[in-house]
C-alpha cells in the first residue's frame, strides 16, 4: 500500500467527509474500515442544516436532499400533551432551514460513491493493530483482508473509528464519562401515524422515552425509546407487540404495521479528555459521545472533519503553518464539550418519570414555547449554525456584531451584478480562504486598497485566498471593475455585514470568520501569516 500524506481509520460519516474534505483540497489520503461494508442499521438519520452546508460544499447535498425525507418541526411532548415545537423554518440565513432525515447508512454509500468518482479507494476488511509515531510521520501497522500484517508511514493519521476507538486506545487517551442506566432500542418500522410527515417527536411519560422520526419510503418512521423494563427488573425483549405497547408514550394513536431488525444499546456521555498527541487526531464518535437528544452526533462528527480537514490540507500545502492545528483541540473540544453536556440536560430532563421537577420541566417548556425569540435560539443551537469559536487563539477580531470564529451568515441576496438571487456562500471560494471586503458608499481610496491587497495576497499566499467585494452602492461595483468579483447587494440583505462601516472578513473554507475587522492591510496579512 504507498504511503499517503493522512491515513484515515473509520469510513463512517466523519471519515468519509475528512477524505471528501482532503481530497478536494489536493490531499493524499487513505481510507481504512475493518467492515466489510457500511452498518445497515446504525443509529443517526437526522442531518442539520450546518451539516447540510458543509455537505453542499463536497457536492454531495443536492443527492442527500433528493433521497432524504425533509423534517421541519422538532416536537416535544410529556404526560401526552405537546409541550415544545421547534419550528426550523425561522432559520433566515441558510439555504437549509429544515432538517433531513435519511439512514446513516445512505448518508455513508452517497459518501462513497462520491469519493469513488474522484478516485479514492475504500480499503474495507482492514484493522489498524499498531501506531508509532516520530516527528516526521506516523507508522501504521494493519491487517489486511487476506490476512497478512502490512505496514506504512503517514505525514498524520485522524482516528474516525468510532466509540471504541482503537486509536484512541493506542494514544492511551482517556474518555472520560459514564454510561446511561437505560437500553435503548431502534427499529425502522411501517407505521399508520397520524402527524404531518414534516414533524419528528420526542415523546415521555413515566414509562420512558419514544421518539418517532419520519423516514424517506411511504409511512416509514424510525422508532428508538428506552427498553421496556418487566415486573422483575429486567428488559422485555424487544418485539412489534413491544413497540406497539410503548408506543402508548406518546399518546398518539398509530399502528405499528410491521418492523425491520431491532437493534438494543446502551448510550454513554463521554468525551476524550485530548483529540491529539503529536501526529494522530480524533474526530467524531471516538472523540466524543452523548444522548441522541436533538439529532447532534453525526451532524458533530462531520463538522470536526471539515475543521480538521482544512487545516491539514493548508499545514501540508505549506502556506500555513504547523501550529494551526493546535487550533483543533482548542475549537472542537470545546463546543463538543457544549453538545455532550446540552444533550445530557435535555435527555434527563424527558427521563425524570416520577420525578417532581417534572412539573417544572412542563413549564420550563411551556415558557419556551410562548417565547419566539428562544424557539429561534434553540433552532439555532439545535441546527450548529450558532456554534462558534469565539476566543480561542486563531481567531480574532470583531466588526458589525459579527465575532472572529462565528459562522458566516448566507443570506439571500438578489445579485445586481449577474441580475440572480444568490446565497452569499456560494459566492465565496470553497477550497480555500476568502477575504470579503464590505463597502457601504463610495470611496475614492477602495481601488488602491484592492490593488495593495491583490497585489500581497498574490505574492505571500498564492492560490490561498481569493478577494471578493459586497457593496449596497452601484456606484462602487462601477468603480472598481474588473480586478475583484462583485457582489452588489440592493436588497440590503447582508447589511450586517457592512452596516458597522467598510470592514474585512477572512473567511476560512469552513465558513468561520476567522479575522473581523477594519480592511487594513497590516491586520489581515498578521491574521493570514498566523502571528
Amino acid at each position: 500500500m504507498p504511503h499517503p500524506q493522512v491515513l484515515i481509520v473509520g469510513a463512517g460519516p466523519t471519515g468519509l467527509v475528512l477524505a471528501a474534505q482532503l481530497n478536494r483540497l489536493g490531499v493524499d489520503t487513505r481510507i481504512i474500515d475493518k467492515h466489510a461494508a457500511p452498518l445497515e442499521l446504525t443509529k443517526s438519520a437526522a442531518l442539520h442544516a450546518r451539516t447540510l452546508e458543509h455537505l453542499r460544499d463536497l457536492g454531495v447535498a443536492d443527492r442527500i436532499l433528493a433521497e432524504g425525507q425533509r423534517v421541519d418541526v422538532l416536537t416535544l411532548r410529556t404526560s401526552h400533551r405537546d409541550r415544545l415545537s421547534v419550528d426550523f423554518r425561522v432559520l433566515d440565513n441558510t439555504a437549509y432551514p429544515h432538517l433531513v432525515d435519511i439512514p446513516q447508512y445512505r448518508t455513508e454509500q452517497i459518501l462513497i460513491d462520491h469519493l469513488t468518482r474522484h478516485g479514492v479507494t475504500l480499503h474495507r476488511n482492514t484493522t489498524l493493530v499498531g501506531l508509532t509515531s516520530t516527528d516526521s510521520g506516523v507508522t501504521a501497522t494493519l491487517t489486511t483482508p487476506n490476512g497478512d500484517t502490512e505496514t506504512l508511514t503517514a505525514q498524520w493519521v485522524v482516528g474516525c473509528d468510532g466509540a471504541h476507538s482503537t486509536v484512541r486506545d493506542l494514544l492511551g487517551i482517556d474518555f472520560d464519562g459514564t454510561t446511561y442506566s437505560d437500553p435503548w432500542v431502534l427499529c425502522d418500522a411501517v407505521v399508520d401515524w397520524p402527524l404531518p410527515r414534516n414533524e419528528m417527536t420526542f415523546s415521555s411519560d413515566d414509562n420512558g422515552i419514544y421518539g418517532v422520526f419520519p423516514l424517506p419510503g411511504q409511512r416509514r418512521f424510525r422508532l428508538a425509546y428506552t427498553q421496556t423494563i418487566d415486573a422483575t427488573g429486567r428488559p422485555v425483549p424487544p418485539t412489534r407487540n413491544d413497540a406497539q405497547a410503548a408506543l402508548s408514550r406518546t399518546g398518539i394513536p398509530a399502528t405499528i404495521e410491521s418492523t425491520d431488525r431491532f437493534w438494543t444499546f446502551n448510550l454513554a456521555r463521554k468525551q476524550a479528555t485530548s483529540y491529539r498527541v503529536g501526529r494522530v487526531f480524533l474526530a467524531g464518535d471516538a472523540a466524543h459521545v452523548h444522548t441522541p437528544f436533538g439529532g447532534q452526533g453525526l451532524n458533530l462528527g462531520v463538522a470536526d472533519a471539515i475543521n480538521l480537514g482544512w487545516k491539514l490540507a493548508a499545514v501540508i500545502a505549506g502556506w500555513a503553518p504547523t501550529a494551526l492545528l493546535d487550533s483543533y483541540q482548542a475549537e472542537r473540544h470545546r463546543i463538543g464539550q457544549q453538545v455532550v453536556r446540552f444533550t445530557h440536560l435535555g435527555a434527563e430532563a424527558m427521563l425524570l418519570r416520577g420525578d417532581p421537577r417534572r412539573h417544572l420541566r412542563d413549564l420550563v417548556l411551556a415558557g419556551l414555547q410562548a417565547n419566539a425569540p428562544a424557539r429561534r435560539l434553540l433552532a439555532h443551537r439545535l441546527s450548529q449554525l450558532a456554534h462558534s469559536y469565539r476566543g480561542t487563539a486563531g481567531v480574532t477580531g470583531r466588526k458589525g456584531g459579527l465575532h472572529g470564529g462565528d459562522r458566516l451568515p448566507d443570506p439571500m441576496l438578489f445579485d445586481g451584478i449577474t441580475h440572480q438571487p444568490q446565497r452569499l456562500h456560494d459566492r465565496l471560494a470553497t477550497d480555500r480562504h476568502t477575504l470579503l471586503l464590505t463597502a457601504p458608499k463610495p470611496d475614492p481610496t477602495l481601488p488602491t486598497q484592492i490593488n495593495t491587497l491583490t497585489d500581497t495576497l498574490a505574492r505571500r499566499w498564492p492560490g490561498a485566498v481569493e478577494l471578493r467585494l459586497l457593496t449596497p452602492a452601484w456606484q462602487v461595483a462601477q468603480a472598481v471593475g474588473a480586478p475583484v468579483p462583485v457582489l452588489l447587494d440592493r436588497g440590503r440583505t447582508a447589511q450586517k455585514l457592512y452596516d458597522a462601516g467598510a470592514a474585512a472578513f477572512v473567511i476560512r473554507p469552513d465558513r468561520h470568520i476567522g479575522y473581523a475587522g477594519p480592511p487594513k492591510p497590516t491586520r489581515i496579512e498578521r491574521y493570514l501569516s498566523g502571528s
